[in-house]
């Protein structure tokens, strides 16, 4: 954490660096395999907003962290659609089976909702467009769910952000 401060800290002057640092934590956060890598997401987002308050419009940066949490919910929501197939929870050990089995049954009925609030919640953030992608969700239902959702997320991170 302390050398992603460094980082910030010595390229604040230059946005367009920055920004791509806000758009890259923010992809980073969406995706299932780059996540559990990173920091937190509210605490790097909120250093790159923060650095770049003074320098950086504010629709530049909502609009960062926008498109990078959607590409990563799709990008998610498509390696679940490539690398699983439906019926491959079959395939899991028993104890993984019925907690899927619910989590697919949830999306099947309230796919909209969940995806939305999923972009909320740490670990939901991910992996819940990687089952939608492994049910074979519609991807205009994940596509809109993530894009609402992911707007949402950044307006509430800059609000936040404003704090500091």
């Amino acid at each position: 954490m302390e050398q992603l401060t460094q980082i910030i800290a010595k390229y604040s002057p230059e946005p367009e660096f920055l920004l791509l640092i806000i758009f890259l934590f923010s992809l980073g956060k969406s995706v299932i395999f780059i996540s559990s890598l990173l920091p937190p997401a509210s605490v790097t987002l909120m250093l790159g907003i923060v650095a770049g308050k003074t320098v950086i419009p504010d629709g530049y940066v909502w609009a960062a962290i926008t498109l990078g949490a959607l590409l990563g919910s799709i990008l998610s929501f498509h390696c679940g659609a490539l690398f699983c197939h439906p019926g491959s929870f079959k395939r899991l050990p028993v104890i993984f089976q019925a907690p899927l089995h619910q989590a697919q049954t949830a999306l099947q009925k309230k796919g909209m909702p969940l995806l939305f609030m999923s972009r909320f919640l740490a670990v939901m953030r991910y992996s819940v467009p990687l089952v939608a992608g492994i049910i074979a969700l519609p991807l205009k239902q994940v596509y809109c769910a993530s894009a609402l959702s992911a707007g949402i997320w950044a307006l509430a991170l800059m609000l936040v952000s404003r704090v500091f």
